[in-house]
């Protein structure tokens, strides 16, 4: 029996759009989410037998073991998504700052922490949220706030590329998909953009500064997403001008299901006369 894959998700990488392509591939018998508290506490453990049918494990965890990589004492195929950085942490302060429903809401609002605050901070709670988090992610372990944690990095770089058995990259999303539909047995792959933030609807000013400090925090995620990006290149060529004419192929039939989404959707809006949104399910 194939080990299940695990889709390590870090957050604001496209990861709900990613769920909401593949969780209709599996039933829920088959998937393990984890997310809210509840889903922590209720997947906190589980044995051998109750994981025997278990295809598809998604969630804001990191593994227990990378060498070879398993979850819950099981071996998986393990893969995740990268996004550039910096904009990834701004992405996620903005997106903190300004949903309700999550966690550290209240936190960042109650105390008007900056952006510089939220990523230079030594409180346990954002400690590590804004120092190298990609890097941590990929080696799962506590490897200081240096900003080149170099032993870490090369580790980093050899699970990209040795222990994960896909990784994508958000800016290259319409590839990233298709290849990641392919390495799953996935073939129905229109979507529609999950969790985006809203950029008009916010009036958070974020300086050059501030994101400098944000660079200057960050250097070992910068290099590990630089070569992320070599290598993700290097396979699309190996593709070769096949794979690359259907992915452009692809990209407009894809903006056209989006387009027909949003006309349903506002037209039941219309009829129904109530708010239609996306639900921002998933939290760090």
């Amino acid at each position: 029996m194939e080990p299940p894959y695990f889709f390590l998700h870090i957050p604001r990488t496209a990861g709900t759009t990613i769920n909401s392509i593949l969780l209709q591939h599996f039933s829920s018998e088959e998937i393990i989410n984890v997310y809210s508290q509840e889903e922590y506490q209720r997947h906190a453990y589980h044995t051998q037998d109750e994981l025997k049918n278990i295809k598809f494990i998604t969630g804001h965890l990191l593994l227990q073991q990378y060498d070879t990589p398993k979850i819950y004492d099981i071996n998986i195929r393990v893969f995740t998504l990268l996004r550039e950085p910096i904009a990834r942490l701004i992405s996620e302060y903005i997106f903190l700052r300004t949903w309700k429903n999550n966690h550290l809401y209240t936190l960042l609002n109650d105390n008007n922490i900056s952006f510089a605050e939220y990523v230079s901070s030594n409180e346990k709670i954002l400690r590590y949220r804004g120092k190298n988090f990609i890097t941590r992610c990929l080696v799962g372990k506590d490897i200081g706030n240096s900003a080149y944690p170099q032993s870490a990095l090369e580790q980093a770089k050899y699970n990209l590329q040795n222990v994960f058995c896909f990784f994508g990259i958000q800016e290259r999303f319409t590839e990233s998909i298709l290849m990641l539909g392919k390495e799953i047995g996935v073939k129905n792959l229109l979507h529609l953009k999950r969790n985006a933030l809203n950029k008009k609807s916010t009036t958070i000013h974020i300086s050059d500064d501030e994101i400098q400090l944000a660079v200057q925090l960050n250097k070992a995620d910068r290099e590990l997403y630089e070569f992320a990006c070599t290598l993700f290149a290097q396979r699309v060529h190996h593709l070769g001008p096949q794979f690359q004419a259907y992915a452009r192929k692809f990209a407009i039939l894809n903006e056209k299901y989006q387009k027909i989404a949003g006309l349903l959707a506002r037209q039941e809006h219309i009829s129904e006369g109530s708010d239609i949104f996306l639900p921002k399910d998933g939290l760090w």
